[in-house]
């Protein structure tokens, strides 16, 4: 993880945090840190889309 320690506090940079989060990331989508001005409204949606997709079928009762 690209963080670097200055006294009893942990830095990074956001640039460093994305490219290292889109390389561990499973995820087939983008991945990326969220910031204070973000929509995330369109990442919720493509996450739930994924998610759906992904969600095996339930037993019926029978």
């Amino acid at each position: 993880m690209p963080v670097h320690r200055g006294g009893r506090y942990v830095y990074a940079l956001p640039e460093e945090l994305n490219r290292w989060v889109a390389k561990e990331s499973s995820s087939r989508s983008p991945v990326h840190i969220a910031t204070e001005g973000a929509d995330l409204t369109s990442d919720l949606k493509r996450a739930l889309s994924e998610a759906r997709h992904r969600r095996k079928p339930s037993r019926k009762a029978a």
